[in-house]
């Protein structure tokens, strides 16, 4: 009987699929990163795109807050122009009496506030003396009433203070307040309390009230 020796056949096949077979895991690597590269540059596009989109919203949002900052000042301006209106149109037409003039007096005395006035008035009594205006960061606390007096719209008005200059900015602003006229400043006398170790003035002033 004939035998036929099939080892090389067999040892040759499975060179020739191990070969194959690498040849298929080469090109399904060589794919997936084919593949990768397209996806990376595709996500890389999409990302500078999107940054290229922030950029152009920011810069939107800071010209919308540019223009909504002068919004909001020139519509505290108006609110502004519009309470010191009613006020002395209250003043003038309602003339309620004490009650709006004890609110005037207590804006006088408080930080942050000041007197009604009339603005366009106010700025030209600036222009002719520059030292007429108030000073808005005056600290109130600065000066205290003793006693107030009204009898037929005059006031007397007795007070002290820890400096002359406290005084004059008081005066500067019952002057400059639609709710008070011929504001008159009598007298300053210093004073020592002995016991706190402390200088101070007292002052006497009279105005006419205005309601």
């Amino acid at each position: 009987m004939i035998r036929i020796n099939l080892l090389p056949v067999k040892a040759a096949k499975r060179r020739e699929q191990g070969q194959r077979q690498l040849l298929i895991g080469a090109v399904a690597i060589s794919l997936a990163i084919v593949g990768i590269i397209l996806f990376n540059s595709a996500e890389a596009g999409q990302i500078e795109k999107q940054q290229q989109h922030n950029q152009v919203t920011s810069r939107q949002i800071a010209q919308l807050k540019a223009e909504i900052g002068d919004y909001d000042l020139v519509k505290h301006q108006r609110d502004e122009l519009i309470r010191q209106r009613d006020a002395i149109k209250r003043l003038e037409a309602n003339r309620s009496g004490p009650v709006y003039l004890m609110r005037e007096l207590s804006d006088i005395l408080t930080k942050g506030k000041g007197p009604t006035f009339n603005k366009e008035q106010y700025e030209e009594s600036l222009k002719r003396d520059p030292n007429a205006g108030y000073n808005p960061n005056w600290d109130p606390k600065r000066l205290w009433l003793l006693s107030y007096e009204e009898r037929a719209q005059q006031v007397k008005i007795r007070g002290a203070a820890k400096s002359s200059e406290d005084v004059a900015e008081f005066l500067k602003r019952l002057k400059i307040s639609a709710f008070f006229s011929d504001v008159y400043w009598h007298q300053t006398q210093p004073q020592f309390d002995a016991k706190l170790n402390v200088a101070y003035v007292t002052f006497d002033v009279t105005c006419k009230v205005n309601y």
